[in-house]
């Protein structure tokens, strides 16, 4: 609850320190409109990753336990709802599996292209997946089967373990339609950079995560309010000068300098 009271901000957001599962069994029926997020998978090549990765790794799920958490995610949405949830192509099989398993009637693939390779050595894919689950309800979604947002770079300052970018939050609610009223869920919320994108059309987006470190920073994302666009100074407006006019007085004849520059000349003809 550490972040409810900062939360106060922006009444729309609520980010909780909380497991996944006690959260979404916490919810009520048809309340969940869009649930967005990208679990903490462990179909990743952790050969060559070490440090904070390795330690960040070593809490990952497999998909059967992210898939009951999605069960429940399923069975408190909506009618028209729909989910998004990201894997990399070595579980993408594991993924269509969890997400059926779960209940959603069809599940098709949005490709994400990460314009270059992500973190480490263990996750440098071009490309991951963000898969769409329908329910026989589902709203229409609109844009297309691929996305092209670049990757969170890995010397980006305090960056979060496998932070998505926030461009790419924004085109998935974009695709989903996302709008005030609706409420936007992510049960592994991390950074809570799917998230922005949901809560900046207005939409109600609530985020869980075990991690107090993504709590913390889920939360300053979410509540800090827009930046003010400062306002142009006006460019000032000068008056256009009115042309000189010489005036030859009346009956003065022209010089002769004047005369003879207007006067063409002859031609020299030769023979």
């Amino acid at each position: 609850m550490s972040a409810l009271g900062q939360s106060r901000m922006l009444p729309r957001v609520h980010i909780e320190k909380r497991d996944a599962r006690e959260a979404m069994a916490a919810l009520p029926a048809g309340s969940i409109s869009v649930l967005i997020t990208d679990p903490p998978y462990r179909t990743i090549n952790r050969g060559g990753s070490g440090g904070h990765l390795k330690r960040w790794f070593s809490s990952s799920l497999s998909w059967r336990q992210i898939g009951d958490v999605l069960a429940l995610a399923r069975s408190r949405m909506r009618p028209d709802g729909v989910a998004f949830v990201m894997t990399n192509p070595d579980g993408l099989r594991e993924a269509i599996e969890a997400l059926e398993r779960a209940g959603f009637v069809r599940v098709r693939p949005i490709t994400w292209d990460k314009v270059a390779p992500g973190l480490g050595w263990g996750l440098r894919h071009q490309t991951e997946y963000v898969l769409v689950g329908y329910l026989p309800g589902s709203r229409a979604l609109c844009g297309a089967d691929l996305v092209s947002v670049p990757a969170v770079g890995p010397n980006t300052a305090n960056r979060y373990p496998s932070e998505k970018p926030a461009d790419l939050g924004r085109e998935l609610a974009r695709i989903a339609n996302v709008r005030r009223g609706d409420r936007v869920v992510d049960p592994f919320c991390g950074s809570g950079a799917l998230l922005i994108g949901a809560a900046e059309r207005g939409a109600r987006v609530t985020g869980y995560d075990v991690a107090a470190a993504a709590v913390k920073r889920a939360t300053g994302r979410l509540t800090k309010p827009p930046a003010k666009t400062p306002a142009k100074a006006p460019v000032p407006v000068r008056k256009a000068s009115k042309p000189s006019l010489v005036r030859i007085p009346a009956g003065k004849p022209a010089s002769r300098n004047s005369a003879r520059a207007a006067k063409p000349k002859a031609r020299k003809v030769t023979r």
